[in-house]
């Protein structure tokens, strides 16, 4: 083996490990996510609720009748946002609350005025619920 390539071949090697060193420390780093704030803007087609994490957390949503509202559990997740309701006066949200529902669950509750679709989708600060202004047409 001539020297130039057992140069490369090292150069190669120290690379990965490098690499693998540092994804391994990213994985230690992270321990539960926090849930630190939830921002609500109004737009004219539409409500959009940001739950913000320090990490993209797992989640289960559910949508319950009487009174309706939306119910987000965040996994391995720990709540650092507010003590008291947040009242909303962006239709089809009349408040939203959370807190720590169990060890590891964060909670959000969203409660709406009406029946409502939504949409989540994940980003780099956590979750973004969207919701629509207009009841669905039958």
């Amino acid at each position: 083996m001539t020297g130039r390539l057992r140069s490369t071949l090292a150069r190669a090697t120290l690379g990965t490990a490098l690499v693998a060193l540092s994804g391994a420390g990213a994985a230690a780093e992270s321990g539960p996510a926090r849930l630190t704030d939830v921002v609500v803007s109004a737009e004219p087609d539409g409500v959009t609720v940001r739950v913000k994490t320090s990490s993209v957390p797992k989640y289960r949503a559910e949508l319950i009748d009487g009174p309706y509202r939306l119910v987000l559990d965040l996994e391995a997740t720990s709540y650092g946002w507010r003590k008291t309701q947040l009242p909303v006066t962006a239709e089809p949200i009349r408040q939203i609350r959370g807190s720590q529902y169990r060890k590891g669950v964060a909670r959000v509750v969203i409660e709406l005025t009406r029946r409502a679709g939504y949409a989540i989708r994940e980003d780099g600060e956590g979750l973004v619920i969207l919701m629509p202004r207009q009841a669905a047409e039958a």
